[in-house]
């Protein structure tokens, strides 16, 4: 009796494990699941986060294309001003000189004795000159007038009316092309038609600008951004040879420095 009773115990001891061998298994399985579907997430989260930063890495090179337009904006606006005073100073100067001269004129003539012989003279001179065939007078600039149309195209460039500030910049070249002034027109120029994706445009009036205005303060930064509109059209190799000619002859300019950068990344 006691033998039979310890069987019992025994199946009954066997028992017990197999009857919760199921939900063991289930909750392995479970657990299974939720790990797969937690690295799943994670690498989901990880593919997100790698988006956002590139994303931010675009964003941040957007705003320093954007930074760099509004200094040459900025920096056009200063040379504008600069011009401006340097003219308004130049017409006071020329002004007082004129008056000085005039006053000096009027002085000689009062102390000056009046031969008889005066009026004849004059009709003699007067005959003479008569018979000279009077030169054609020479072309006069007026400043303002200059200034004025300058700055009605620039303002163009500065409220993006790129098309509109090409059409200006040009007409002012055609009517102004020694003024001291158009070595800037030729670069804003450029800088429209940049930003209309009218490359090979801008590179020929950035190389314009570097051959008749080699001495321009605009010349550095003309070659720069002749190098750039050359990377726009995939002409890598001038792009080169225009970054290296930039560096060789403007070697302590802003733009050399940044040249050298670009530089590095073609190479």
């Amino acid at each position: 009796m006691n033998k039979m009773a310890r069987m019992l115990r025994v199946a009954v001891f066997l028992a017990v494990p197999c009857a919760h061998a199921g939900p063991a298994e289930d909750a392995l399985a479970r657990a299974a699941e939720l790990r797969t579907t937690l690295q799943a997430q994670q690498e989901r989260i990880t593919r997100m986060e790698a988006q956002m930063q590139n994303q931010g890495v675009i964003g941040l090179l957007n705003q320093i294309e954007a930074l760099k337009a509004e200094v040459a904006r900025l920096r056009g606006f200063q040379e504008e001003q600069a011009y401006q005073m340097d003219v308004a100073e130049k017409r006071v100067k020329d002004l007082f000189m004129d008056l000085d001269t005039r006053l000096n004129q009027v002085k000689e003539l009062a102390n000056r004795p009046m031969p008889a012989q005066a009026d004849t003279f004059r009709l003699q001179t007067a005959q003479t000159l008569s018979s000279v065939p009077a030169a054609a007078p020479p072309v006069v600039v007026d400043p303002e007038a200059e200034s004025r149309a300058y700055s009605a195209a620039h303002t163009l460039v500065k409220s993006g009316k790129y098309a509109e500030a090409v059409q200006a910049m040009r007409a002012f070249m055609e009517q102004y092309p020694s003024g001291s002034l158009a070595p800037n027109a030729v670069y804003w120029m450029g800088f429209s038609q940049v930003n209309l994706g009218d490359f090979p445009g801008a590179a020929t009036s950035y190389q314009k600008l570097i051959d008749d205005y080699p001495t321009s303060s605009k010349a550095p930064d003309a070659m720069l951004s002749l190098a750039r509109a050359r990377i726009q059209s995939n002409e890598l190799a001038q792009a080169r040879t225009t970054l290296d000619q930039l560096i060789a002859k403007y070697p302590v300019s802003k733009a050399a420095a940044t040249g050298k950068k670009l530089l590095a990344t073609l190479n």
